[in-house]
């Protein structure tokens, strides 16, 4: 009963705290740009801390995360598609395509460590707020500022052989509430981009983003 009380409280802060990231202002100011003739793009890779505190679904070390913003020329539309994309390890030129918040949502449930279960949980604080998150070798404590809604990750015994499937909705939710926007576009948006970690990434990334006309490129500093 008490499970499902966190679950259902979780549920009513998702239309709060599950939002895709707002553009910037330009291209320009994320870490990478490239200005193209019918769009510009920018973006960021973030490290395992920042997707710890940006996420409740333990990405951490089986994700990469890219934060995408995408700007349509003034007047243009385009179709944006997410399968478009690909991330490229510099020096061994392996290449990955995203992930879909089912596939990940999936196969993390299916990933239950030493007997221990994934509880997720909401929170509503604003301030300075610290709370254990579930790395894939037990928790650790994470801090960082808090406003309004958001979630949490808990850690417990196990009593089944994987999470449930509430908690399975609950990734799957969260993951797609935040992904990049996918289909005609017409004016700037953003989003997340979840790319499966092959061992292979070492050094900078490539993310490659093949256009209407052309294929745009832009270098990821390794986190």
């Amino acid at each position: 009963m008490h499970r499902t009380c966190l679950v259902l409280l979780l549920l009513s802060s998702l239309a709060v705290a599950q939002n895709r990231p707002a553009p910037r202002a330009s291209a320009k100011d994320y870490p990478a740009s490239k200005i193209e003739a019918q769009y510009s793009i920018g973006a960021r890779l973030l490290s395992k801390t920042q997707i710890q505190n940006s996420f409740a679904t333990p990405l951490a070390g089986h994700y990469m995360v890219v934060e995408v913003g995408f700007y349509p020329v003034d007047g243009k539309s385009v179709d944006l598609q997410r399968a478009n994309f690909s991330l490229i390890a510099s020096d061994t030129k392996s290449e990955v395509t995203p992930a879909t918040p089912d596939e990940i949502a999936s196969i993390l449930q299916k990933r239950p460590p030493s007997g221990r279960d994934v509880t997720l949980y909401p929170t509503a604080n604003v301030g300075y707020e610290t709370f254990p998150v579930y790395t894939g070798n037990g928790t650790k404590q994470v801090g960082g500022p808090v406003v309004g809604a958001g979630m949490g990750v808990g850690v417990g015994k196990s009593t089944s052989p994987a999470t449930t499937d509430s908690d399975r909705k609950t990734m799957q939710t969260e993951l797609s509430d935040k992904e990049l926007t996918n289909g005609e576009v017409s004016s700037p948006v953003a989003g997340y981009l979840y790319f499966p970690v092959t061992g292979k990434e070492k050094g900078n990334l490539q993310l490659q983003y093949h256009g209407p006309d052309t294929v745009s490129s832009l270098t990821l500093k390794d986190k």
